[in-house]
């Protein structure tokens, strides 16, 4: 018996529990089901109105000399000293001799054209001498011709009336003969002293042009700097040997450097560009170190042509004077130097700027109407930079625009507006 009931007690509690669970089920009380409340998105907005805006263009380039040479050897020689700045880097100034190739071999060249130069100048002299003495010359000898004649026609008349010889007569007239052949020796003589000075003088101009090639390749020993510079490379030294047309040294100008500026047909139709009695500014900007410096130039011309890969045009722009020592404690402009540009552009009147977190894909923003309720909208940008975009047709007074990023915004969605913020 008391085996049975090992059995058949767990049993019994086993269904009774079973019951009971069932009971308690059955009886127990339904629970109500709840609509949560939908939750919205809370937006911060900022209430837009027309104002005036000025375009700044933005742009870069890299700083390069405004003028650049090739400095060359316009004669043979060997170098025999050069200037104490000429070296990479160095700064010098203008009509500074900064190579003296050796001169001698120029002055003796010079000394021989000047003597050669003298002897032409001495024959010219002589050449006036003898026209002077010729034309003495000629004046006694027609005096002798015309006593030649007189007593040759005399003689002839007295020949006729038989009171001289016949021989006296020949006498006479052989006389008369020599002294007409004589002056027409002289007349001739005198006839060619114009063409013997046109030779003379002829020759003399050679050797004065030989004389200034001359002295000109004399001075040329002394290689003169054009400008104000500084040197970018340097080619020679001393006792080096060059030739017409060796590389001495590259230079550049130091009274102004230049920066291309590159900029597209879009941006560049919001530029004006002045005359040249007014040109355009443009702020440069550049960091130096842990610190942020600025300098003031001006465009002065634009490329002739646009770029046919990048489809841009280029305004040159120039800064004066980049090397002076500044009291503000700004470093020079260096050639090669990357810099940032902003060139004011047009004043855009009664149009609405907006920060360009705004803008969604495809040039939208949320506006946010009176009701709260969200209303997507294109616009058509009339400007736009890094930080802000400018619209002017699209939008009205008084419209609100969110300033909060929303990844899922459907028209006509209910959000909840925030303080009104500013852009």
């Amino acid at each position: 018996m008391k085996k049975l009931l090992r059995i058949i007690g767990p049993m019994i509690v086993l269904a009774l529990s079973f019951a009971l669970a069932s009971f308690l089920m059955k009886t127990a009380p339904e629970a109500k089901r709840r609509t949560p409340k939908p939750v919205l998105p809370v937006v911060e907005v900022f209430e837009i109105q027309p104002v005036d805006y000025q375009v700044q263009v933005q742009s870069q380039g890299t700083v390069m000399p405004h003028i650049q040479s090739t400095l060359v050897s316009e004669v043979a020689g060997r170098v025999i000293e050069t200037a104490a700045n000429f070296h990479v880097g160095s700064f010098f100034a203008l009509d500074e001799v900064l190579v003296g190739i050796d001169p001698i071999e120029y002055r003796l060249a010079l000394a021989n054209i000047e003597a050669s130069r003298a002897g032409v100048v001495a024959r010219l002299a002589e050449l006036a001498t003898m026209a002077e003495n010729l034309q003495k010359s000629e004046l006694i000898e027609k005096q002798h011709l015309d006593l030649a004649e007189r007593q040759f026609r005399r003689h002839s008349k007295l020949r006729k009336q038989g009171t001289v010889a016949q021989s006296v007569l020949e006498q006479s007239e052989r006389e008369y003969l020599l002294r007409r052949a004589s002056l027409q020796s002289l007349q001739n003589s005198l006839q060619l002293i114009p063409t013997q000075r046109r030779v003379l003088q002829a020759e003399l101009t050679l050797k004065q042009t030989q004389r200034d090639t001359a002295a000109l390749n004399l001075a040329r020993t002394q290689v003169i700097a054009p400008y104000a510079g500084r040197v970018l490379e340097k080619q020679v030294g001393i006792g080096q040997s060059v030739t017409k047309g060796t590389v001495l040294a590259t230079l550049y100008a130091v009274d102004a450097v230049e920066v291309r500026l590159p900029i597209t047909d879009r941006k560049a139709a919001f530029i004006t560009l002045s005359e040249e009695d007014n040109p355009l500014a443009v702020t440069f900007s550049s960091r130096v170190g842990d610190r942020h410096y600025q300098w003031q130039g001006r465009i002065v011309r634009t490329d002739g042509a646009i770029d046919s890969r990048t489809h841009q045009q280029f305004l040159i722009a120039q800064v004066d004077d980049p090397y002076s020592n500044r009291s503000d404690g700004r470093p020079p402009l260096k050639i090669g130097q990357f810099v940032e540009a902003i060139i004011p552009g047009q004043i855009l009147t009664a149009v609405f700027v907006l920060p360009r977190q705004v803008l969604r894909a495809g040039d939208e923003v949320l506006v946010i109407g009176p009701d709260n309720r969200i209303e997507r909208r294109q616009l058509n940008l009339l400007w736009g930079d890094k930080t802000h975009v400018v619209v002017r047709d699209d939008l009205a007074a008084g419209e609100r625009i969110s300033l909060t990023a929303l990844p899922y915004a459907p028209d006509n969605a209910q959000v909840k507006v925030a303080p009104v913020g500013a852009p």
